[in-house]
């Protein structure tokens, strides 16, 4: 999909494309850069409400203002998750964000960030630099420019956590075969015995939940214990989630607040409190999950059909 940038007098307004029947137009005061790498549309701008913002193929994917709750809640209820993580792999997050929340606990020794597109970190790094945060050049980092599967395929290395930050799994782009069951037991086999991971969980409203139901059950294939849990950013303009796995049978959603309140941590949006009470799911979730249950997201059926309608608007009094 192609975002839409018109200039109106002196205004600019920014267009992200229809989907699933819903248009959203942003007042901006700059556009830093739009064009293409070799595998995405890549839009970066300056709008009034949400301060800087990234768009991949039209949908926007981080925003200047609240992208802290976004990746706080991606990364720390995984990281306190165990009881010393030193080892982590991050798939995705080319902004840099995830890497810069991983880094904030001094038990990190070593964080691999393994992403496909270069050419975007780059971007990143030169238009959003308050995202990465000085992350990249951190000793404790490496950054890999390639295919986050076969990283893995090619690795026998184990991780105490591993954080999957990617991009929706739009037909033909290649993040689709990294939602299938082959690749959540690649990565289950690349987790320490009580490792931990999260990965982006995708919408929970009730409009838009079934890519959400089929990962939970993909992911309740693979590991024992799998934990949706679900927050709002003004930037999405709709419920969205991450889903926390683990090794450990014994985890408890108290080992995390436990955690948080022993540590010197001072977040903008996680706290103990919260913490205890994230991972409650409302019961047409719950219904989704049911529903969905024979829907298993594999290799050879990677298919996301019922997930979304792009069907562009035609006004039929026109035709």
């Amino acid at each position: 999909m192609t975002i839409q940038i018109e200039a109106v007098g002196s205004y600019i307004w920014v267009r992200e494309p229809s989907f699933n029947g819903v248009a959203i137009s942003y007042l901006c005061d700059k556009v830093f850069y739009s064009g293409s790498s070799r595998y995405q549309r890549i839009d970066i701008v300056e709008t009034r409400l949400h301060g800087r913002m990234l768009f991949l193929d039209g949908v926007g994917q981080s925003a200047e203002y609240d992208e802290f709750i976004y990746h706080e809640l991606l990364v720390h209820p995984a990281m306190f998750s165990h009881t010393d993580p030193e080892t982590v792999l991050v798939i995705g997050g080319a902004e840099g964000a995830t890497l810069r929340e991983v880094l904030r606990h001094d038990s990190v020794k070593r964080a691999v960030m393994v992403d496909i597109d270069g050419e975007l970190i780059e971007l990143c790094k030169k238009y959003l630099p308050e995202w990465n945060a000085g992350s990249f050049d951190d000793p404790r980092s490496e950054i890999v420019i390639g295919d986050g599967r076969k990283y893995l395929e090619s690795s026998n290395e184990k991780f105490d956590v591993i954080i999957v930050d990617l991009s929706d799994p739009l037909e033909d782009s290649p993040a689709v075969f990294l939602f299938t069951r082959e690749f959540y037991s690649l990565l289950k086999d690349h987790l320490t015995e009580q490792g931990c991971m999260a990965v982006q969980g995708e919408g929970v409203s009730p409009q838009e939940n079934i890519l959400h139901a089929r990962m939970v059950n993909t992911l309740k294939n693979v590991f024992p214990v799998v934990k949706p849990y679900a927050y709002s950013l003004h930037s999405f303009h709709r419920p969205d989630s991450h889903i926390l796995v683990t090794l450990n049978k014994d985890w408890m959603p108290q080992d995390i607040s436990r955690r948080m309140k022993s540590s010197s941590f001072k977040l903008r949006y996680l706290t103990p409190e919260i913490a205890e009470n994230l991972f409650h799911i409302p019961p047409y979730l719950q219904e989704a999950y049911e529903r969905e249950k024979d829907n298993i997201i594999t290799d050879m059926n990677p298919s996301f059909e019922g997930v979304y309608h792009k069907e562009p608007y035609r006004n039929k009094a026109e035709e």
